[in-house]
């Protein structure tokens, strides 16, 4: 490799990509290691509907082509990845490439944004990432993909997790044994390193990654508010990244946040968007109300009118092409007629027919509604029939007068509830009262039934209006019925009140519950700090039947030997993106702590940058004196095949396919 050629570093991750020059401080580019195609607009179909009758050239097939085709918006070129985050594509699946056109679309923006539009080949060597263990034919199609393609004149290919500890080498001098704990947006591996080699053969992989994360604390949230699930979606990755953590112990992390005071102490309340209309509506007066509604009744009759506009300027477009393709029949271009048919997905002439009728008396239905007069609103008569203050009178005093009649009544409402209470006591004067009367009804009934040898005669009782007093003397006390004209006022004058009075007692119950539901759009975030990454330790939380993080390390360290065990404790390395979170270091530190022996020492190291390590390492690699000895070339490429590559110390060992 000439001296003076520089070397382009992609560390194409499964989660982010970074890209830049191996004499760089840090990449020129990073991005989402996803693409997405937006949605085609109908209106140019439509139009390629319309100019399909036409007989059409070179030069307009292929603009028709290029607008036909959406296009491909890859990384930051994603202008609202919320928006389409249920549409992106990845050429990953966990930590293996298998979709190659989603692939070659990323290195078309790669290339493009590193200055080389319009070339025909890229003309630097490749240092390029790949999986741990990556197979062979994925490897071949991808030395295929950069040869053949873009024609670079070489590639060298490395594992990330170790490129990361080749930069972390520089600062500890010397050190050539290590357990890197490797975590990745898909897997997590544990890799020895012994004498500056990797022990492939005893290299483990726990498939729980950063994704796997960021999907359960989804799951929770979602479980938890079913109603913001959009609101959810958006803030997950956040969420994740900036506010969970490793908790030192688990169980007794989660006593803590059962008790109240801790909850209320470290809940964190993300309020989400939240639009107060009720609460400003219900403090309005009767004419700003009635202001805002004749507004909006005119912004919806503008949005009304706006829509059959461009629906009748659809219908007549459609009406002229369907006029068209009954010409062609008139015309006996029956060639013409048939493939313009198909097009427009109209079986035949009858279809045809039927659908212009169709298409004519929609558009004069809608010119009609359009010429004919405004029907009166609904809304409106509503208001005008609204009882208003009598001339003369302010509109505050009938006010106060009405609220002052309702109090009436409400008060003769309660006074009758009131005494169906106490009728049931039998101390009460009501009950006294009514019972002493029934007795003296009752002893002159027996009077009269001993004079007529205990016949009892018809006295005349009731004949006599004066006789009735008695019935209401005893039925004073038990008036247990509303009178259905006091109940039909009451509704009367609150709902005049209600329209006239914004202070009323309603609009003020209005106003504070609209006032308190904005609580209801918050998102308290608690629990889940500890319990969404506790998963690399329990995947059974998941559903996962692998063992956690610290019974795979355990296992690794019992395939060698006890001093062997020991150089890769003494230097326990952490990488990757989900290293960063708080409290790794010390739960790893009390996990190694149980398993290890007595009194035996360990230590462990976190990598300064995790998610920037591993393309720091790679440019350190390239910078070396002998870097074009570990290329593998065009010319190696075309001789020994796709799957072939130098080894180094930071790659996969090579072992080629066996031939049937």
């Amino acid at each position: 490799m000439p001296a003076h050629k520089r070397v382009l570093v992609i560390d194409n991750g499964s989660y982010e990509c970074r890209v830049g020059w191996h004499d760089s401080k840090e990449p020129e580019l990073r991005f989402r290691n996803v693409l997405t195609k937006p949605r085609k607009d109908r209106k140019k179909d439509n139009n390629q509907a319309t100019d399909a009758l036409a007989p059409p050239t070179g030069a307009t097939a292929a603009q028709d082509e290029c607008k036909g085709n959406g296009e491909i918006q890859v990384g930051n070129d994603i202008i609202n990845i919320e928006a389409v985050r249920a549409h992106l594509k990845s050429p990953f699946e966990r930590n293996v490439i298998t979709n190659w056109n989603h692939q070659e679309q990323i290195f078309d923006y790669i290339f493009t944004k590193m200055g080389y539009e319009g070339k025909e080949s890229i003309g630097n060597p490749i240092v390029l990432t790949e999986a741990l263990a990556n197979p062979n034919v994925c490897r071949r199609q991808m030395s295929e993909l950069l040869f053949e393609c873009y024609r670079v004149p070489a590639v060298s290919y490395g594992i990330d997790a170790l490129y990361s500890w080749q930069q972390h080498q520089q600062q500890h001098k010397g050190v050539q044994d290590a357990l890197i704990l490797s975590f990745g947006y898909s897997t997590t591996h544990v890799i020895p390193v012994l004498n500056g080699r990797m022990q492939i053969e005893h290299v483990r992989r726990l498939n729980v990654g950063g994704f796997h994360i960021i999907n359960y604390l989804f799951r929770l949230m979602q479980m938890k508010y079913p109603v913001h699930l959009n609101a959810i979606t958006s803030r997950m990755e956040k969420l994740v990244h900036e506010h969970s953590h490793i908790a030192l112990d688990y169980q007794e992390e989660l006593l803590k946040w059962a008790q109240l005071d801790y909850y209320e102490a470290h809940i964190m309340k993300i309020q989400l968007p939240y639009n107060p209309v009720t609460a400003s509506n219900a403090l309005l007066t009767a004419e700003q109300k009635q202001e805002k509604r004749r507004e909006l009744a005119l912004r919806l009759l503008d949005i009304k009118n706006r829509r059959e506009r461009e629906k009748l300027q659809e219908d007549e477009e459609q009406l002229q092409l369907l006029r068209k393709l009954r010409l062609l029949y008139e015309q006996q271009k029956m060639q013409k007629f048939e493939r313009a048919l198909q097009q427009q997905q109209i079986s035949n002439l009858e279809e045809l027919d039927k659908l212009l009728t169709t298409v004519q008396s929609r558009i004069k239905r809608v010119k009609e509604r359009a010429s004919a007069p405004p029907r009166p609103s609904k809304q409106q008569d509503k208001l005008d029939k609204m009882p208003k203050p009598p001339e003369g009178v302010p509109q505050a005093q009938w006010l106060a007068e009405l609220r002052g009649k309702r109090e009436e009544l409400m008060r003769r409402k309660q006074a009758r509830q009131q005494q169906r209470t106490e009728q049931g006591k039998r101390h009460t004067h009501a009950a006294q009262e009514r019972m002493r009367i029934i007795s003296t009804l009752a002893a002159r009934s027996e009077k009269r039934r001993k004079v007529n040898n205990g016949d009892e005669e018809d006295d005349g009782f009731g004949m006599n209006d004066n006789d009735w007093d008695v019935y209401k003397r005893i039925n004073r006390y038990n008036d247990d019925s509303d009178s259905d004209a006091e109940n039909e006022q009451l509704l009367e004058f609150e709902k005049i009140l209600n329209h006239y009075d914004a202070n009323g007692d309603d609009a003020q119950n209005a106003a504070m519950q609209a006032l308190n539901a904005a609580e209801n759009y918050q998102l308290h975030f608690g629990v889940e700090a500890i319990r969404v990454p506790e998963i690399l330790f329990q995947p059974s939380m998941i559903g996962c039947s692998e063992a956690g993080l610290a019974e795979l390390i355990a296992f690794v360290l019992k395939l060698f030997p006890a001093e062997e065990q020991q150089r890769l404790a003494d230097h326990v390395y952490l990488t990757g993106s989900c290293a960063q979170f708080r409290g790794l270091k010390a739960r790893l530190a009390k996990e190694m702590m149980e398993l290890r022996p007595f009194q035996s020492s360990f230590a462990i190291y976190e990598s300064q940058d995790p998610a920037l390590s591993a393309w720091l390492g790679a440019c350190l690699q390239a910078r070396e004196p002998k870097f074009s000895e570990v290329l593998t070339t065009r010319s190696q490429y075309e001789e020994q095949g796709g799957e072939y590559f130098k080894e180094h110390r930071a790659s996969n060992s090579y072992y080629p396919t066996p031939k049937d």
